[in-house]
């Protein structure tokens, strides 16, 4: 394939006034994807929201923070409009985020469609009105059929956006999540269970059913271990800080979901109860051999069976805390769980196998 120019959009991928990473996931998904389109031999550009500033995702691939952000609807006319304008000679155009393909996108473009966004309890607050919600909606319609494809991990997208619109299954290329080959890890010892929860700490992702769990656990097994690890606001990482406190046996921190975190822990909890679930980073500790339990949404449900690779949980502190519970007392199915995680993880999840779809995508559309 001869080498092209590819445009990326992003909303924002580094906070536009600290420069700091926003979501691990999107940013590994980011560097990832960029060196793919490096190795084969196309040169990448990212823009994102911004002011006019300048960084980087890797060496030669630089990062512009230019889009206007001007929102509507939770949609980014303004800034899709700018891309369009400034993306002019390029090859491809990849809108990271589905909002930012309305009103018009790039004659050659595909868009990357993170998960649900829209099922949280407090989506309808920001379009109040019943009018808001349908023009939401249509704008989404829209965005969907913009691209030549929608990418996407999260088949639980995949379906609703078909029974919304019936034919529009056919938009959509699922391409299944990634982990990095992980390192040796040493065999944990004898020692009491770990279970991480590796944050970020908010509403969405289950920190307040995890505390509650904890709580009810520390009360029948006193030799459970349990970590915090992340970040949240500062409110949150200040209330939990005193939690902590208070609690033997609990532990903070802000440390990144790593191998050699994982290393450290037994049982590792995602029990996201709405928007996009951290799918590279429950691969993460699927490949690393942790026993994993995740929540039914985010996309999550699609990286786990149920019983086999993992157990699934629906929303609440009560079948969090019995899920935890069985696997911490039963060490041979907590081994079983996270063997089979592993070889999944290997064989379905590698990041090999995430390359060469992407790479018969990028072809498909540039030839």
């Amino acid at each position: 394939m001869a080498p092209r120019t590819v445009g990326v959009a992003a909303e924002k991928l580094v906070d536009p006034g600290t420069r700091q990473i926003l979501d691990a996931d999107r940013w590994d998904y980011a560097v990832a994807l960029s060196r793919l389109l490096q190795e084969l031999g196309h040169q990448v550009i990212w823009w994102q929201l911004g002011d006019g500033w300048r960084g980087e995702i890797l060496p030669e691939v630089p990062l512009l923070g230019a889009l206007p952000a001007s929102c509507q609807f939770l949609t980014w006319p303004t800034a899709c409009e700018s891309f369009l304008e400034r993306a002019n000679g390029v090859d491809l155009a990849i809108y990271f985020d589905l909002a930012l393909a309305y009103p018009q996108v790039h004659e050659v473009s595909v868009a990357v469609a993170h998960g649900v966004t829209w099922d949280g309890p407090l989506f309808a607050s920001r379009l109040p009105t019943a009018e808001e919600r349908e023009e939401w909606k249509r704008r989404l319609g829209i965005a969907l059929r913009n691209p030549l494809k929608v990418v996407t991990a999260d088949a639980g997208l995949i379906h609703w956006a078909q029974a919304t619109w019936p034919g529009l299954q056919y938009a959509f290329e699922y391409i299944p999540g990634f982990s990095l080959p992980p390192p040796a890890l040493a065999a944990r010892s004898d020692g009491p269970v770990t279970v991480l929860f590796p944050g970020p700490f908010t509403p969405e992702r289950g920190i307040g059913e995890t505390i509650r769990a904890m709580e009810a656990l520390m009360v029948r097994h006193g030799d459970l271990r349990f970590r915090l690890s992340g970040r949240g606001e500062p409110a949150v990482e200040e209330y939990l800080a005193e939690w902590v406190e208070r609690h033997q046996g609990a532990t903070l921190d802000r440390l990144p979901l790593t191998y050699d975190l994982l290393g450290e822990v037994d049982i590792a909890l995602f029990p996201v109860k709405s928007g996009p679930g951290p799918i590279l980073a429950c691969l993460r500790a699927m490949a690393a051999g942790k026993a994993v339990i995740v929540g039914w949404a985010g996309g999550l449900s699609g990286l786990v069976l149920q019983e086999h690779t993992g157990k699934i949980v629906s929303p609440g502190a009560e079948s969090l805390a019995e899920a935890i519970e069985e696997l911490a007392l039963h060490p041979a199915k907590r081994r079983l769980l996270a063997d089979n995680a592993r070889e999944a993880v290997a064989h379905a999840f590698s990041l090999e196998r995430w390359r060469r779809r992407w790479t018969r995508l990028a072809e498909k559309l540039l030839d």
